[in-house]
């Protein structure tokens, strides 16, 4: 019988029993399944560093559980991470070379005043400045970590890294249907401005001189467009992560109302503080993780402090992408959308010392439905927008 008293994810009953078959097993990130007849076949499986890792089962266990409470794979949990931070570190001196010579030549372009690509200079180096950090210094910092992680992983503190495996193979395996909707509905409207070139941000977009004449309602599509590809890809795959952790931890109707909440906080700061034309849903990105911040510090026994630690890593990264790209990037959004975000959760929830999700009550149901439904008709608002002006 699972205890009550813990987390949804720290309960006997967070993972699905485990398979009829052989004694022992694995089921890897794709959900596939491998059984073994002995641990040193199991161990030699794992050791080859094949796959992502998610389930294990032994004797004794009736469902699947983290690797990591399994203390007989402490040595191939410690392989598998130099393993793959190996990977990381070739990975990152494969792209060195390349991310290095775009940078020397966004400087160069910088220097003479050229337009690298049909990019102003200085976007281009803020572009080239994302292509570094994501493809060159992450997989650096990710083989830094694996490294790190193997040297800490001991049998006396293998039970720290417990509750974090945990965490993580639970959010791994919980639906999030709005977070994936979304996304969707912000992919069909980048579509749209994909098949009528050169429109999109003159029709929609959070002009602010046509916001001063009237047009309030650009505050609200602007949202849903992007000023290229690279923009929508960084936007869209930080909205995921954050967007889903919001909806498993504090639950739809909260995504739903920090998300439209979030795009009127970054619009009215973005309109008070920068005369230039904005668009995108990084205003919503901040303000999600800023509602994250807080609403993880209240509910510190809900997720793991280790697991809390990634949202600071991820401001971290937000602030330097608006240093590096100051030029273009609306730092004005970012900061207005992280204050809404935050105010939200800190009016909304108090201090919470359970270590249960909170309750959805019928207004937050409310709450979350009329949030969706503007959600919607903004991004509706966008596309008759481009279609018709």
């Amino acid at each position: 019988m699972s205890d009550p008293g813990l987390p949804a994810w720290a309960r006997e009953d967070a993972f699905p029993e485990k398979p009829e078959s052989l004694p022992f097993g694995s089921v890897d990130g794709k959900g596939r399944i491998a059984g073994f007849d002995s641990l040193e076949d199991l161990k030699s499986h794992l050791g080859s560093g094949k796959g992502r890792l998610a389930w294990v089962w032994v004797p004794g266990n009736d469902r699947v559980v983290s690797p990591e409470e399994v203390p007989e794979l402490l040595d191939v949990l410690k392989k598998r991470s130099l393993i793959f931070a190996a990977e990381d570190e070739e990975e990152a001196k494969r792209t060195l070379p390349f991310t290095g010579i775009l940078g020397l030549y966004a400087f160069y372009s910088l220097w003479t005043g050229a337009a690298p690509m049909g990019f102003p200079a200085n976007q281009f180096l803020a572009i080239v400045g994302f292509a570094f950090l994501y493809f060159t210094a992450r997989p650096w910092w990710e083989a830094y970590k694996g490294r790190k992680d193997a040297r800490f992983l001991k049998k006396e503190n293998l039970a720290e890294e417990i509750p974090e495996a945990r965490f993580d193979l639970w959010m791994d395996s919980q639906k999030s249907r709005l977070t994936i909707g979304l996304v969707i509905l912000i992919g069909l409207v980048g579509g749209v401005q994909l098949m009528v070139p050169g429109k999109g941000i003159a029709e929609a977009g959070l002009d602010k001189s046509a916001y001063a004449l009237g047009e309030t309602w650009r505050m609200f599509t602007a949202a849903f467009l992007h000023g290229n590809i690279i923009h929508f890809v960084l936007n869209a795959s930080a909205l995921y992560y954050l967007a889903r952790r919001v909806e498993i931890l504090a639950r739809w109707p909260h995504l739903a109302a920090a998300f439209l909440l979030s795009i009127m906080g970054a619009g009215w700061t973005t309109v008070a503080w920068l005369p230039k034309t904005s668009v995108g849903v990084s205003g919503v990105v901040c303000g999600l993780l800023g509602f994250l911040l807080v609403f993880e510090t209240l509910h510190r026994p809900l997720v793991p402090r280790s697991a809390r630690r990634r949202l600071l890593g991820i401001l971290v990264s937000l602030a330097v992408i608006g240093f590096i790209g100051f030029q273009f990037v609306d730092n004005a959004a970012h900061f207005g959308g992280l204050a809404t975000g935050a105010v939200y959760a800190l009016i909304v929830f108090p201090k919470s010392s359970s270590p249960h999700r909170p309750v959805i009550l019928k207004r937050d149901v409310a709450l979350g439905a009329i949030s969706l439904g503007l959600i919607f008709v903004s991004a509706l608002g966008a596309v008759v927008a481009m279609m018709m002006r």
